[in-house]
């Protein structure tokens, strides 16, 4: 199966809805990260964490995740390979790749979370009454910061020491300029977001696979 990458900045998804897990799989793994897939308690936790290796297989390539290395702040990375970041939530995983640094998040957009508590300890005061005006507009901004700190590996230390403003679908740091982010809704009941550098052209929604 030829990988799916072909040098465009691109964002997959993956249902665990889509497929049976079994120990077969999990053996096709890197040893480390099946280790770290047993020991997840529940099903729905292991199919989260082997979407993730599935999405590389299916988009970097078979020997894609055997290459994954982690740098000093514990981003992975491929050596000579794209930048990607994967995420996962709910039903979902996700997978942005890109020919820059990039970091994504996605997010189920329960209304059973503490969005209050979240908003007062993580979120910049500029960006705290819009938050609780709109539950969308909570995951928007947090999945926003969450890629922002993915992309950098720790970036602007602490979710609310900065500010993300947004235009429609794309915001921006306010402290950090040249950091561009994309908003995508597309995946019904989730939010997610793509952090990256200016001038990264990013598709207007999430590829999704099955």
């Amino acid at each position: 199966m030829c990988p799916l990458y072909n040098d465009t900045p691109a964002l997959y998804g993956i249902s665990i809805n889509s497929f049976v897990l079994d120990e077969n799989l999990i053996d096709a793994v890197p040893p480390e990260r099946a280790r770290k897939i047993r020991a997840c308690r529940f099903m729905n936790d292991r199919k989260r964490s082997f979407a993730a290796e599935l999405l590389l297989e299916k988009v970097l390539g078979k020997d894609a995740a055997f290459r994954v290395c982690r740098d000093g702040t514990g981003k992975p990375y491929i050596e000579g390979g794209p930048h990607f970041s994967v995420s996962h939530s709910g039903d979902w995983a996700v997978l942005a790749v890109c020919g820059k640094p990039v970091g994504v998040d996605i997010e189920v957009c329960s209304t059973f979370r503490d969005t209050d508590g979240i908003a007062r300890r993580a979120f910049h005061p500029a960006e705290y009454a819009d938050a609780l005006r709109d539950i969308k507009m909570f995951y928007k901004i947090w999945t926003a910061k969450e890629s922002y700190i993915k992309m950098t590996g720790g970036g602007l230390t602490g979710l609310s020491n900065f500010r993300v403003i947004f235009t429609n679908s794309e915001g921006r740091i306010e402290e950090a300029p040249n950091a561009v982010i994309r908003g995508f809704d597309n995946i019904s009941g989730y939010a997610a977001a793509v952090c990256s550098v200016d001038g990264v052209d990013w598709p207007r929604q999430i590829l999704t696979l099955d």
